[in-house]
Protein backbone atom coordinates (compact mmCIF):
# COMPACT_ATOMS: atom_id res chain seq x y z
CA UNK A 1 0.00 0.00 0.00
CA UNK A 2 1.70 3.26 -0.97
CA UNK A 3 -0.48 5.75 0.44
CA UNK A 4 -2.60 6.47 3.28
CA UNK A 5 -5.25 6.77 0.75
CA UNK A 6 -5.24 3.16 0.09
CA UNK A 7 -4.92 1.81 3.73
CA UNK A 8 -8.34 4.00 4.74
CA UNK A 9 -9.71 2.30 1.81
CA UNK A 10 -9.15 -1.31 3.33
CA UNK A 11 -10.00 -0.50 6.25
CA UNK A 12 -12.94 0.59 5.39
CA UNK A 13 -13.61 -2.33 3.09
CA UNK A 14 -12.72 -4.50 5.90
CA UNK A 15 -15.26 -2.94 7.93
CA UNK A 16 -18.23 -2.58 5.97
CA UNK A 17 -17.74 -5.16 3.95
CA UNK A 18 -19.32 -2.91 1.07
CA UNK A 19 -18.22 -0.70 -1.81
CA UNK A 20 -21.47 1.30 -1.72
CA UNK A 21 -20.77 1.90 2.34
CA UNK A 22 -16.89 1.99 2.12
CA UNK A 23 -17.03 4.84 -0.86
CA UNK A 24 -19.69 6.80 1.16
CA UNK A 25 -17.68 6.94 4.43
CA UNK A 26 -14.90 8.37 2.50
CA UNK A 27 -16.67 10.36 0.42
CA UNK A 28 -17.07 9.05 -2.96
CA UNK A 29 -19.36 6.45 -5.46
CA UNK A 30 -19.38 2.55 -5.15
CA UNK A 31 -17.75 3.04 -9.12
CA UNK A 32 -14.73 4.74 -7.59
CA UNK A 33 -14.29 2.94 -4.55
CA UNK A 34 -14.41 -0.48 -7.04
CA UNK A 35 -11.56 1.43 -9.38
CA UNK A 36 -9.39 1.96 -6.45
CA UNK A 37 -9.74 -1.25 -4.85
CA UNK A 38 -9.04 -3.20 -7.91
CA UNK A 39 -6.46 -0.56 -8.64
CA UNK A 40 -4.63 -1.86 -5.20
CA UNK A 41 -5.25 -5.15 -5.81
CA UNK A 42 -3.14 -4.92 -8.97
CA UNK A 43 -0.31 -3.08 -7.29
CA UNK A 44 0.04 -5.57 -4.12
CA UNK A 45 -0.39 -8.48 -7.08
CA UNK A 46 -2.66 -10.23 -4.41
CA UNK A 47 -6.46 -10.32 -3.97
CA UNK A 48 -7.73 -8.87 -1.01
CA UNK A 49 -11.43 -9.45 -0.81
CA UNK A 50 -13.54 -12.64 -2.57
CA UNK A 51 -16.79 -10.63 -4.42
CA UNK A 52 -20.16 -12.85 -2.83
CA UNK A 53 -23.62 -11.80 -3.12
CA UNK A 54 -23.45 -11.05 0.63
CA UNK A 55 -20.43 -8.89 -0.20
CA UNK A 56 -16.75 -8.81 0.42
CA UNK A 57 -14.96 -11.26 2.11
CA UNK A 58 -11.76 -10.66 3.26
CA UNK A 59 -8.79 -13.21 2.02
CA UNK A 60 -6.28 -14.68 3.99
CA UNK A 61 -3.77 -11.83 2.52
CA UNK A 62 -6.26 -9.47 4.06
CA UNK A 63 -6.86 -10.55 7.36
CA UNK A 64 -2.47 -10.78 7.44
CA UNK A 65 -2.38 -6.98 6.41
CA UNK A 66 -5.20 -5.72 9.19
CA UNK A 67 -3.33 -5.09 12.06
CA UNK A 68 -0.54 -3.41 10.42
CA UNK A 69 -2.95 -1.21 8.83
CA UNK A 70 -4.70 -0.66 12.26
CA UNK A 71 -1.72 0.26 13.37
CA UNK A 72 -1.07 3.27 10.60
CA UNK A 73 -4.52 4.35 11.69
CA UNK A 74 -3.66 4.65 15.14
CA UNK A 75 -0.49 6.49 14.64
CA UNK A 76 -2.51 8.90 11.95
CA UNK A 77 -4.85 9.86 14.60
CA UNK A 78 -2.02 10.30 17.20
CA UNK A 79 0.06 12.60 14.92
CA UNK A 80 -3.17 14.35 14.06
CA UNK A 81 -3.52 14.72 17.94
CA UNK A 82 -0.16 15.94 18.92
CA UNK A 83 -0.47 18.60 15.70
CA UNK A 84 -3.56 19.75 17.35
CA UNK A 85 -2.09 19.54 20.85
CA UNK A 86 0.05 22.65 19.86
CA UNK A 87 -2.98 25.05 19.25
CA UNK A 88 -2.90 27.88 21.37
CA UNK A 89 -5.99 30.38 20.48
CA UNK A 90 -9.98 29.39 20.53
CA UNK A 91 -10.39 28.89 16.51
CA UNK A 92 -11.23 26.85 14.24
CA UNK A 93 -13.30 23.92 13.56
CA UNK A 94 -15.20 22.03 16.06
CA UNK A 95 -17.46 19.33 14.44
CA UNK A 96 -20.09 18.14 16.91
CA UNK A 97 -22.23 14.68 16.59
CA UNK A 98 -26.23 14.65 18.92
CA UNK A 99 -29.03 12.96 17.78
CA UNK A 100 -31.50 14.83 15.71
CA UNK A 101 -33.61 16.26 18.75
CA UNK A 102 -30.96 17.26 21.09
CA UNK A 103 -29.10 18.71 18.06
CA UNK A 104 -32.22 20.73 17.14
CA UNK A 105 -33.94 22.43 20.49
CA UNK A 106 -30.63 22.55 22.55
CA UNK A 107 -27.35 22.02 20.74
CA UNK A 108 -27.63 24.60 18.24
CA UNK A 109 -29.45 26.94 19.82
CA UNK A 110 -26.27 27.12 22.67
CA UNK A 111 -23.75 27.70 19.92
CA UNK A 112 -25.27 31.70 19.33
CA UNK A 113 -23.83 32.60 22.83
CA UNK A 114 -20.49 30.31 22.44
CA UNK A 115 -19.53 31.77 19.20
CA UNK A 116 -20.12 35.74 20.79
CA UNK A 117 -17.49 34.19 23.34
CA UNK A 118 -15.10 32.93 20.32
CA UNK A 119 -15.72 34.75 17.48
CA UNK A 120 -13.28 32.43 15.64
CA UNK A 121 -14.83 29.19 16.23
CA UNK A 122 -16.98 27.36 13.12
CA UNK A 123 -18.80 24.33 13.50
CA UNK A 124 -20.12 21.41 11.90
CA UNK A 125 -23.39 19.38 13.15
CA UNK A 126 -23.31 15.76 12.74
CA UNK A 127 -27.67 15.38 13.50
CA UNK A 128 -28.12 12.08 12.68
CA UNK A 129 -29.03 9.09 14.53
CA UNK A 130 -26.07 6.97 13.67
CA UNK A 131 -23.60 7.90 16.19
CA UNK A 132 -20.35 8.92 14.83
CA UNK A 133 -17.16 7.10 15.86
CA UNK A 134 -14.81 9.24 18.27
CA UNK A 135 -12.03 6.81 18.58
CA UNK A 136 -11.71 7.21 14.61
CA UNK A 137 -11.95 11.00 14.78
CA UNK A 138 -15.83 11.31 13.26
CA UNK A 139 -16.27 14.23 15.06
CA UNK A 140 -14.79 16.15 17.96
CA UNK A 141 -17.89 16.38 20.47
CA UNK A 142 -20.33 14.56 21.11
CA UNK A 143 -23.60 14.74 22.68
CA UNK A 144 -25.69 11.02 23.63
CA UNK A 145 -28.02 10.01 25.14
CA UNK A 146 -26.27 6.20 26.24
CA UNK A 147 -23.13 6.67 27.78
CA UNK A 148 -20.11 5.22 25.49
CA UNK A 149 -18.39 2.09 25.92
CA UNK A 150 -15.00 1.31 25.77
CA UNK A 151 -11.95 3.22 23.48
CA UNK A 152 -10.03 6.21 25.12
CA UNK A 153 -12.71 8.54 25.76
CA UNK A 154 -13.58 11.21 28.60
CA UNK A 155 -17.02 11.61 29.27
CA UNK A 156 -19.75 13.49 31.23
CA UNK A 157 -22.94 12.69 32.70
CA UNK A 158 -25.18 16.23 32.20
CA UNK A 159 -28.20 15.50 33.04
CA UNK A 160 -30.94 12.33 34.00
CA UNK A 161 -34.55 13.22 32.55
CA UNK A 162 -38.03 11.45 32.65
CA UNK A 163 -39.86 10.88 29.49
CA UNK A 164 -43.33 12.49 29.80
CA UNK A 165 -46.54 13.48 28.39
CA UNK A 166 -46.23 16.33 26.50
CA UNK A 167 -49.33 18.16 23.80
CA UNK A 168 -49.88 21.37 22.14
CA UNK A 169 -51.63 24.26 25.03
CA UNK A 170 -54.62 23.97 22.72
CA UNK A 171 -54.63 20.53 22.90
CA UNK A 172 -54.54 20.46 26.47
CA UNK A 173 -57.01 23.06 27.30
CA UNK A 174 -59.79 20.56 25.97
CA UNK A 175 -58.64 17.34 27.91
CA UNK A 176 -60.09 16.22 31.34
CA UNK A 177 -57.79 14.44 33.40
CA UNK A 178 -56.71 11.15 31.63
CA UNK A 179 -58.43 8.23 33.09
CA UNK A 180 -56.92 5.69 30.44
CA UNK A 181 -54.01 6.44 27.99
CA UNK A 182 -56.17 5.88 24.93
CA UNK A 183 -58.27 9.00 25.97
CA UNK A 184 -56.24 11.17 24.01
CA UNK A 185 -54.48 10.31 20.31
CA UNK A 186 -50.59 9.92 20.54
CA UNK A 187 -47.99 10.46 18.54
CA UNK A 188 -45.06 7.33 18.06
CA UNK A 189 -42.34 5.12 16.78
CA UNK A 190 -42.39 3.92 13.69
CA UNK A 191 -40.15 0.51 13.35
CA UNK A 192 -37.36 0.05 13.00
CA UNK A 193 -37.16 2.61 16.63
CA UNK A 194 -40.40 1.12 17.72
CA UNK A 195 -38.42 -1.34 19.94
CA UNK A 196 -36.24 2.01 21.50
CA UNK A 197 -37.69 1.55 25.16
CA UNK A 198 -39.99 4.56 25.38
CA UNK A 199 -41.82 3.45 22.74
CA UNK A 200 -42.17 -0.61 23.95
CA UNK A 201 -43.85 1.67 27.28
CA UNK A 202 -46.55 3.65 25.32
CA UNK A 203 -47.44 0.68 23.08
CA UNK A 204 -47.47 -1.29 26.22
CA UNK A 205 -50.62 0.77 27.29
CA UNK A 206 -51.87 2.21 23.98
CA UNK A 207 -53.38 -0.96 21.88
CA UNK A 208 -55.25 1.65 19.44
CA UNK A 209 -53.62 2.65 16.48
CA UNK A 210 -51.65 5.54 17.27
CA UNK A 211 -52.79 8.86 15.11
CA UNK A 212 -48.96 9.38 13.80
CA UNK A 213 -46.12 6.80 13.55
CA UNK A 214 -42.78 8.34 12.62
CA UNK A 215 -38.88 7.49 12.89
CA UNK A 216 -38.04 11.25 13.56
CA UNK A 217 -38.33 12.69 16.41
CA UNK A 218 -38.53 16.56 15.32
CA UNK A 219 -41.50 15.51 13.16
CA UNK A 220 -43.17 14.14 16.42
CA UNK A 221 -42.81 16.96 18.22
CA UNK A 222 -43.08 19.20 15.45
CA UNK A 223 -46.77 17.51 15.09
CA UNK A 224 -47.85 17.38 18.53
CA UNK A 225 -47.24 21.23 18.33
CA UNK A 226 -49.60 21.46 15.78
CA UNK A 227 -51.83 19.77 18.07
CA UNK A 228 -52.42 15.79 16.62
CA UNK A 229 -51.92 14.14 19.85
CA UNK A 230 -49.71 14.14 22.56
CA UNK A 231 -45.72 12.76 22.95
CA UNK A 232 -43.34 11.29 24.77
CA UNK A 233 -40.73 13.53 25.55
CA UNK A 234 -37.77 14.15 27.67
CA UNK A 235 -38.86 16.52 30.10
CA UNK A 236 -36.95 19.86 29.22
CA UNK A 237 -39.03 19.89 25.78
CA UNK A 238 -41.52 21.20 27.74
CA UNK A 239 -40.28 24.72 28.29
CA UNK A 240 -38.10 24.64 24.91
CA UNK A 241 -41.24 24.07 22.93
CA UNK A 242 -43.69 25.52 24.81
CA UNK A 243 -45.79 22.08 24.98
CA UNK A 244 -47.72 21.41 28.28
CA UNK A 245 -48.19 18.68 30.36
CA UNK A 246 -50.74 16.49 29.31
CA UNK A 247 -53.01 16.54 32.34
CA UNK A 248 -53.91 12.86 34.10
CA UNK A 249 -55.61 11.03 36.45
CA UNK A 250 -53.85 10.06 39.98
CA UNK A 251 -53.95 6.61 38.87
CA UNK A 252 -52.17 7.30 35.80
CA UNK A 253 -50.15 9.59 37.39
CA UNK A 254 -48.53 6.80 39.39
CA UNK A 255 -48.62 4.98 36.18
CA UNK A 256 -46.42 7.68 34.70
CA UNK A 257 -43.79 7.64 37.06
CA UNK A 258 -42.78 4.38 35.67
CA UNK A 259 -41.76 6.12 32.06
CA UNK A 260 -37.84 5.59 30.70
CA UNK A 261 -35.54 8.13 31.96
CA UNK A 262 -32.55 9.23 29.45
CA UNK A 263 -29.32 10.55 30.50
CA UNK A 264 -27.28 12.82 28.35
CA UNK A 265 -23.27 12.61 28.30
CA UNK A 266 -21.26 14.49 27.18
CA UNK A 267 -18.04 12.72 25.13
CA UNK A 268 -14.51 13.89 23.17
CA UNK A 269 -11.67 11.68 22.68
CA UNK A 270 -8.98 11.86 25.97
CA UNK A 271 -6.33 13.43 23.45
CA UNK A 272 -8.86 16.59 22.51
CA UNK A 273 -9.84 17.78 25.82
CA UNK A 274 -7.17 20.20 26.34
CA UNK A 275 -7.13 21.08 23.00
CA UNK A 276 -8.35 25.03 23.05
CA UNK A 277 -11.11 24.69 20.98
CA UNK A 278 -12.79 21.75 21.76
CA UNK A 279 -11.82 22.76 25.54
CA UNK A 280 -13.97 26.17 24.98
CA UNK A 281 -16.66 24.01 23.79
CA UNK A 282 -16.86 21.66 26.28
CA UNK A 283 -16.53 23.31 29.26
CA UNK A 284 -19.29 25.83 27.54
CA UNK A 285 -21.88 23.01 26.70
CA UNK A 286 -21.32 21.41 30.42
CA UNK A 287 -22.18 24.71 31.89
CA UNK A 288 -25.03 25.56 29.58
CA UNK A 289 -26.39 22.13 29.33
CA UNK A 290 -26.13 21.05 32.89
CA UNK A 291 -28.38 24.43 34.33
CA UNK A 292 -30.52 24.55 31.67
CA UNK A 293 -31.96 21.17 32.59
CA UNK A 294 -31.85 21.33 36.23
CA UNK A 295 -33.98 24.61 35.66
CA UNK A 296 -36.80 22.90 34.10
Amino acid sequence: MDSWDDVQLFLALMRTRRLSLAGKSLGFDTSTASRRLAKLEAALDVSLFDRTREGLVPTAAARKLLASAEDMERASHQFASDIESLEREVEGVVRLSAPPGVAESFLVTSLVELRERHPKLNFEVDASTRQADLTRREADVALRTIRPAGGPLVMQRLNRTPWVPLAAPSLVRTLEPLRDWTDVPWIGWSPPLHQLHVARWLDKRVKTPLALRTNSFVVQVNAALSGLGAVLAPAPYEAVHALQRVPLSRALARDAQSAPEDDLWLVTHESLRRVPRVASVWDFLARRLTSSSSSK
